[in-house]
């Protein structure tokens, strides 16, 4: 039995999920295996259960003053599948840097809709964009990326530069990984004078936490992020353990691999594509 938490429930809504699932658990006998399920962490065995459909995360929802937020004019789904084949489907604000080449998008606005594919996007993000095409019940025109609409951009608002694709045909081998780094006591993976523990599951925004350095793994390069709460004894050794880190690592990589450092609220491109769902407003919010 799964108790899934929105990226944006109250804390009332979290209570109150906790109390109906013990009132369900009691009406099953008491013998339920319980797991809270956090947004973007969802677990395999969770995911599975949609029989090859995306799971679909709407924007907005019910307001705080019990009044069902109004459906946007323009929307836009972010579709992306796990090493499983199991797709998420993410609205994000509708806007062309919005985008990235390892991905597949569904634009809705009021008259028609597209399917856009990223150039290094799978089969199975396409599938998932199919599907979630049929539930909002659109026939969209389908994109390939370079493709030229101009309704497709003018959607968007415009056309800008998409991101850098995620080097999928690495992702099975070499995912990503995110290292949360801390001076702080814990019990971590030790790099330098850092204690680094890795963050688990789909990387979502919210994982990067402002009062600590985060190191994203990459594979061909490694980000340091910096958060503008982190401590400044932090803020200095976090080159030297992105340094240390592949230094450390037992697959022997290029210690020349290039290191990218990077602060809270000037992430580019190159950082925020690997992220499902990112929001560029998200840190002001």
């Amino acid at each position: 039995m799964s108790k899934r938490q929105g990226a944006e429930s109250s804390q009332d809504e979290v209570g109150v999920s906790a109390l109906l699932t013990i009132q369900l658990d009691e009406e099953l006998g008491g013998g339920a295996v319980q797991v809270r399920v956090v947004q973007g962490k969802e677990p395999a065995h969770l995911m599975s259960l949609f029989g090859g459909k995306p799971m679909v995360v709407y924007k907005g929802g019910t307001s705080r003053g019990g009044v069902q937020s109004e459906v946007a004019d323009t929307r836009l789904f972010q579709v992306r599948a796990n090493q499983a084949g199991d797709s998420r489907a993410v609205e994000v604000e509708p806007s062309s840097s919005s985008l990235n080449s390892s991905d597949v998008f569904l634009l809705v606005s009021s008259s028609t809709s597209w399917m856009w594919r990223g150039g290094s996007s799978s089969s199975a993000e396409a599938k998932g964009a199919v599907h979630l095409a049929r539930l909002l019940q659109v026939t969209p025109t389908s994109l390939a990326e370079g493709e030229v609409e101009d309704a497709f951009w003018d959607g968007l608002g415009g056309q800008e530069d998409c991101r850098i694709p995620r080097l999928k045909n690495n992702m099975d081998a070499h995912p990503p990984r995110l290292f949360a780094c801390s001076n702080k006591t814990g019990t971590f993976l030790v790099v330098a004078r850092f204690l680094m523990e890795e963050v688990p599951g789909e990387l979502m925004q919210d994982d990067l936490a402002p009062d600590d350095v985060m190191i994203l793994d990459t594979w061909d390069q490694v980000f340091v992020w910096i958060g503008n709460e982190a401590r400044e004894e932090e803020k200095m050794e976090a080159a030297t353990s992105a340094v240390r880190y592949l230094e450390s690592d037992p697959a022997n990589r290029d210690p020349r691999i290039p290191i990218v450092t990077v602060k809270l609220g000037f992430e580019p491109p190159t950082f925020t594509g690997w992220f499902l769902g990112w929001n560029n407003e998200y840190w002001t919010e």
